[in-house]
């Protein structure tokens, strides 16, 4: 586990810190793009957030990118979101990103339930590699521009 005790875990927890912030706003840009050329219909918003949790294998950094929307007739919202996080454990760091949409309804290609678009997750990893390996998987999310598509949103 991380302990900012000395002058080299501070580093280390600054430098955690300042890639998880620049990868948080690399994830906004393309969400933020995703939401203003597709339509979510209205009532629908995006919410980013980077999230500092504490589970019994080690603290954990994730960035969760969410779009709620309804489904044309739908009274009940869908999400559809983006996340990457990197948790670290005694047995080293795990790098991990992922899609997936929340269906309160079939919509597209998916019918109702929570289906997995993309997941990748790496374990046993240093800070240093972790993070090198969440900064590709994030490359990689912003790369999923087809979503939407897949969700039979149309483009404004």
């Amino acid at each position: 586990m991380l302990n900012v005790t000395g002058a080299y875990d501070a580093e280390s927890a600054a430098l955690l810190l300042t890639r998880m912030h620049r990868l948080q706003k690399q994830l906004e840009d393309f969400t933020s793009q995703l939401h203003i050329a597709y339509d979510f219909g209205k009532g629908s918003g995006l919410v980013h957030d980077i999230v500092i949790e504490k589970h019994d294998a080690g603290p954990e950094v994730r960035l969760h990118h969410l779009f709620g929307f309804f489904a044309e007739g739908d009274s009940d919202v869908s999400e559809l979101r983006f996340s990457a996080g990197l948790t670290i454990t005694s047995a080293g760091c795990i790098a991990e990103a992922m899609v997936d949409v929340d269906l309160e309804r079939p919509l597209g290609e998916f019918g109702a339930g929570v289906h997995t678009l993309h997941v990748e997750r790496i374990d046993h990893l240093s800070l240093m590699d972790a993070l090198s390996r969440l900064e590709d998987q994030v490359t990689a999310l912003c790369t999923a521009d087809d979503v939407p598509n897949r969700l039979g949103l149309a483009a404004q």
